[in-house]
């Protein structure tokens, strides 16, 4: 018996950095996310007669080749058994999974690919147990526990996450386009989960819980009078504002490189130039990430940064 599921990812203009615990992922500030659908994440569950359940990689139409390390397998595997003890079943599975996007780049594979391991999964043990589905929102907490950012992948296009509290939010923006400046596909040196915790050595994180705060309501308060500068804005200080956590953190580290500050530096000439222009933000990773209003082309920006940069 095979069950197949896929789920987004999801971009956070308001970001996720910090943990009241390592073990809930629970974080210390609220989020606001778009999602990503031109990202996706495909799992695909089998029925196993082997003693544990094992993962492998998914050769999918519309997939990517990735692997995952021993670790990865690990934490992927253990979200699977979390799973299997809320419906108390015994069987075992080969999990198999792989994403349309380059994964442990800072393009939130995590997100999605937890997602839909936790919806794969429900699917399969719903049917294998005879027992109810989980509601969606259900379901999202508990994906919460494997990664965090994967509870804001079960819904859109804009949702807000915080603490307990996971809901969409009536935002005027709904349709965006989204490209991605691949600066790196190359594995993440530092994984979010080890940034999540250096962080908190930072003497400007006791106080980013509450800059995230007032961001929220800034960002909120800006496309709700279709102020597209003014949200452009807010949204380039919250990314630089997460960044300099790692910069200033006791064992500080960057994801950001040469290649990705002078990518910055071209959009901001770009802004400057026209005074309009794409939403900018960078997750833990080089990669930058744009979102376009519905009336606006990317062509000329891709134009500029495609004899460099592959743009997904």
């Amino acid at each position: 018996m095979i069950w197949s599921a896929q789920a987004p990812a999801n971009l956070a203009l308001i970001k996720y950095m910090g943990k009241f615990s390592p073990h809930d992922n629970m974080a210390t500030n609220p989020s606001l996310s778009y999602t990503l659908d031109n990202l996706q994440s495909f799992v695909q569950l089998e029925c196993s007669h082997q003693a544990y359940d094992s993962w492998e990689p998914l050769d999918h139409p519309n997939g990517i080749e990735s692997y995952l390390n021993t670790a990865q397998q690990q934490k992927y595997l253990a979200h699977l058994q979390r799973l299997k003890a809320q419906y108390q079943y015994q069987g075992t599975f080969i999990v198999r999974s792989c994403n349309n996007f380059p994964a442990n780049a800072g393009l939130a594979s995590s997100a999605s690919s937890f997602a839909a391991l936790s919806i794969c999964a429900m699917e399969a043990l719903s049917e294998l147990t005879q027992q109810p589905k989980l509601n969606r929102l259900d379901l999202a907490h508990i994906s919460r526990l494997g990664s965090g950012s994967s509870c804001r992948s079960f819904f859109g296009p804009w949702v807000l996450w915080e603490q307990a509290n996971i809901q969409t939010v009536p935002i005027p923006y709904q349709h965006l386009i989204h490209k991605t400046i691949l600066v790196s596909q190359a594995p993440k040196a530092i994984s979010s989960s080890q940034a999540h915790i250096r962080v908190a050595s930072s003497p400007n994180y006791p106080k980013r819980g509450q800059r995230a705060r007032v961001r929220l309501q800034q960002l909120l308060s800006a496309f709700n009078t279709n102020n597209w500068q003014q949200v452009f804005q807010i949204v380039w200080d919250e990314f630089r504002d997460m960044h300099q956590l790692f910069n200033s953190c006791q064992q500080p580290f960057s994801y950001l490189t040469k290649a990705s500050e002078n990518v910055l530096n071209c959009l901001q000439d770009y802004w400057q130039t026209y005074q309009d222009g794409p939403l900018v933000t960078v997750d833990a990773g080089p990669n930058i990430h744009l979102l376009f209003r519905s009336d606006q082309s990317p062509t000329e920006l891709e134009n500029q940064l495609t004899p460099h940069y592959a743009i997904i």
